[in-house]
Formats: C-alpha cells, sequence, structure tokens
C-alpha cells in the first residue's frame, strides 16, 4: 500500500518546494512509484522538474473544476518512476471558482473515488478511494 506525505508550513521560504522535489526524486531513483502534486499556484515543483508552466494545458486548477480528467491531467514520468500533476498561476483563482462547490475541500478524494474503474485498480484510505499507479509491463 502507497504511502501520502504531505510537505507544508504556512510560512513562506522555508524549503518545502526543494524539500518535496529532492524526497520525491530520490524515492523515484530508489524505484518507488511517485506521484507528486503541485498545489502551488507560483508552480515551482512544475517548472522545478523542467516542465513550462506556460506550455501546459492541463494542470491541477482544470482538474479541480472538472474541466479534465485527473489521469489525463498527470504528467508520466519526467523522470523514470516519477509522475507529476502539474500546476500554474491559474490556481491561484480556484477558491473564488469553487466557491459555491459543496465539500470543495474534499475534491481530491471525490476525483480519485469517480475515476476508480474498479476496485483491483484502487485502494481505500478513510472513505477516500486512491487509484494505484500501474506496474511497468514486465514488471
Amino acid at each position: 500500500m502507497g504511502r501520502i506525505i504531505a510537505i507544508a508550513n504556512q510560512k513562506g521560504g522555508v524549503g518545502k518546494t526543494t524539500t518535496a522535489i529532492n524526497l520525491a526524486a530520490c524515492l523515484a531513483e530508489a524505484g518507488q512509484k511517485i506521484l507528486i502534486i503541485d498545489i502551488d499556484p507560483q508552480g515551482n515543483t512544475t517548472s522545478g522538474f523542467g516542465l513550462s508552466k506556460t506550455d501546459i494545458e492541463k494542470t491541477v486548477y482544470e482538474v479541480l473544476l472538472g474541466e479534465c480528467n485527473i489521469k489525463d491531467a498527470i504528467v508520466e514520468n519526467i523522470i523514470d518512476n516519477l509522475d507529476i500533476l502539474p500546476s500554474n498561476v491559474n490556481l491561484a483563482g480556484a477558491e473564488i471558482d469553487l466557491i459555491d462547490v459543496d465539500n470543495r475541500e474534499y475534491i481530491f478524494c471525490l476525483l480519485y473515488t469517480s475515476d476508480a474503474a474498479d476496485e483491483e485498480d484502487s485502494v481505500d484510505l478513510g472513505g477516500c478511494r486512491i487509484l494505484k499507479k500501474k506496474k511497468n509491463e514486465g514488471e
């Protein structure tokens, strides 16, 4: 079963993004399957992995608004074993765009639940169905 690691602190400039990028890269290098979700409107984790924030069309923002499927927004194998759900400045408007959405605090759980094809493809974490990452063929 996978683990969720959240790196959070209200103060800026304490190394959250740097820690996330380096931890994800090290775990991926060690053979762990990693999905890093950039939920910062600055998108520094996205650009830290070499993706252009301005060229990405499907980001966490579009997923939150239901404009695209979460699977379609994930950029796969930016390095071996590491996928990213990218972000950009559009995310700054999500709070206003989602003001009338019930249970918006749980939107990722709801999105993952609705995307889970069947129970074999997902695990249940406290009522939130999380998709399992498919193993590469030949593993």
